[in-house]
């Protein structure tokens, strides 16, 4: 097992599922879950059954499991790629039949053997451990459907936690089985207290493995996320494991559970040193929301949810509150509303007092729904949320638009071209395109040049679509409103020289405006410049859109 440490992108809708409730982690005897490194191989062969059992006898908690497929699309247990290392054979495991596999000897070539191992499928893995073990699930190659159907067949619903290796993997096990618990190495680049619980609070997590830090371990419990350490190794011993102890961890994996579970007892530790969160009210902090939401509110009469919108209510609503209005990315072809992250659901409605709503549209699909569908669902939504305003007491004529990546677009699009009642006070674009005429930014055959040509139907950069949908061109020292305008330095989709003429221009306007280059972002910020991008967020809009509050 080793991790492939992934960025989270802010607002990346495609991994972000904002509003999960944690998923319950599966039950243990003690506080301080033991788990076992591909099985107790002390004695026998890694990742084989005989493994697994040495792993129960000792006493874990939990078995790690590493999953991949087989050439033929059998489930099986094996760490590496390759079949090289632990045993008789050559090849890597995606291009070998499950036959092919179940003929090889697994032998560990430090510690030779008489005895016959052989490379288990999870079924079998699944049947061993049920009622014994839990099992931890390190997802390296493997479909989540099919894993999921042997679990729920197996009746192991409650039996596993699932290690993820991908952005990919997270979208495809939250959809698939929601309830199931998730763990998470913490990216390199996430090095404080606050940029982990910002990191926590974009998604549902239910373990992390890789906290050193007592400070990030205390804020991750806060947050009702456990930490387990990894500790294995062939230098393991009682010093390691009480300094692993000391930072108030939940679990802790080894290569020699038997041992670190005798010191354990004797010393009194079995339940550990750290909080225990099983006696958490797990919605506590839901109870403390100070915000109310309506979620899938329908505003017009495209088919499925792509006219619905999300609404956050203030529960104590000042007169007259302000509406700030959230525009999703994707390209225009994907993406959803429910990416608008949680703490500024909190910041922005919870404590200063504006109404929020998150807004889906029209989606660009086989060819269908193109420009200018997606600002006339923006001007939709508007007039909706402007007509229930006398309903519940907030202002309904005058918005701040805020949109990530195509959702920024839209935002600059409808203030500078479309708004005609002048209602729209100030736009806060987080990396999104400004000039669909600038080739320079978008050359042919690039992923830029598609998805407009996508989006506009139109190869042509000259031409009037091309331009109409420009927000660019249509910014004018009279349509002009204040803008913040937030990109990463090393952007390859929206090149940063996007932000950087719109800023310009805004300049030679009078207009006001400010812009943020992010050094060595990309397409989307990490965590560490998520939280400049929400600070600097909050100081324009007291500044151009104050809260009434």
């Amino acid at each position: 097992m080793r991790r492939i440490l992934f960025v989270f992108p802010l607002f990346l809708s495609v991994f972000l599922c904002f509003g999960q409730q944690k998923a319950p982690l599966p039950e243990t005897q003690y506080n301080l879950a033991v788990i076992a490194h591909r099985g107790d191989h002390t004695h026998v062969p890694e990742n084989t059954l005989a493994a697994v059992r040495a792993a129960i006898k000792s006493g874990a908690d939990y078995v790690e499991v590493d999953l991949r497929t087989s050439k033929d699309g059998y489930l099986v247990n094996h760490h590496d790629g390759t079949v090289d290392r632990m045993t008789n054979g050559t090849g890597n495991i995606k291009d070998l039949t499950l036959q092919e596999i179940k003929r090889l000897k697994v032998a560990d070539k430090e510690k030779p053997t008489k005895k016959t191992y052989r490379i288990p499928t999870f079924g079998e893995i699944l049947k061993v451990c049920k009622g014994k073990i839990n099992i931890y699930l390190d997802f390296k190659d493997a479909g989540v459907a099919e894993t999921y159907k042997q679990i729920r067949e197996a009746g192991m619903e409650r039996q596993v936690v699932v290690y993820v290796n991908s952005i990919s993997q997270y979208k495809e096990w939250r959809k698939t089985a929601p309830a199931m618990p998730l763990i998470l190495s913490v990216p390199k680049e996430v090095k404080t207290k606050d940029q982990l619980t910002f990191l926590l609070g974009q998604g549902s997590i239910e373990v992390l493995d890789n906290v050193y830090d007592k400070e990030m371990i205390s804020a991750a419990n806060d947050e009702g996320v456990a930490v387990w350490l990894d500790v294995q190794s062939k230098e393991e011993n009682p010093e390691i494991w009480n300094a692993a102890l000391q930072k108030g961890i939940q679990g802790i994996q080894t290569d020699n559970p038997g041992a670190l579970i005798a010191y354990l007892k004797k010393d009194g530790l079995r339940n550990g040193m750290g909080k225990n969160l099983a006696k958490e009210d797990p919605y506590s902090k839901y109870k403390k929301k100070a915000y109310r939401e309506f979620k899938n509110v329908k505003y017009g009469k495209a088919p499925g949810d792509e006219n619905m919108l999300d609404v956050y209510f203030p529960k104590d609503m000042p007169a007259n509150a302000r509406v700030i209005v959230y525009i999703h990315g994707g390209g225009w072809t994907r993406g959803d509303k429910g990416e608008f992250p949680k703490q500024l659901v909190e910041e922005l409605v919870g404590k200063r007092g504006y109404l929020v709503a998150s807004i889906n549209y029209r989606l660009v699909k086989d060819g269908n729904d193109r420009f200018p569908a997606q600002i006339e669902d923006v001007k939709k939504a508007l007039e909706f949320i402007s007509g229930n305003a006398k309903k519940y007491g907030y202002n309904g004529n005058e918005y701040a638009l805020m949109g990530g990546s195509a959702g920024a677009h839209l935002a600059m699009l409808y203030a500078y071209g479309y708004d005609e009642k002048k209602q729209v006070k100030t736009v806060v674009d987080l990396w999104g395109p400004t000039d669909l005429t600038d080739k320079s930014v978008r050359p042919d055959g690039s992923d830029a040049d598609k998805t407009v040509i996508n989006f506009l139907g139109e190869k042509d950069e000259n031409a009037p679509i091309a331009k109409e949908a420009s927000p660019a061109y249509h910014l004018t020292k009279e349509t002009g409103v204040p803008t913040i305008l937030f990109h990463g330095g090393e952007d390859p989709l929206v090149k940063v020289s996007q932000a950087e003429n719109l800023y310009k221009k805004l300049q030679g306007l009078g207009i006001p405006a400010q812009l943020e280059i992010y050094p060595g972002e990309k397409h989307g910020v990490g965590p560490a410049s998520a939280i400049d991008v929400f600070n600097k967020t909050f100081s324009w809009l007291e500044k151009y859109y104050p809260s009434t509050k």
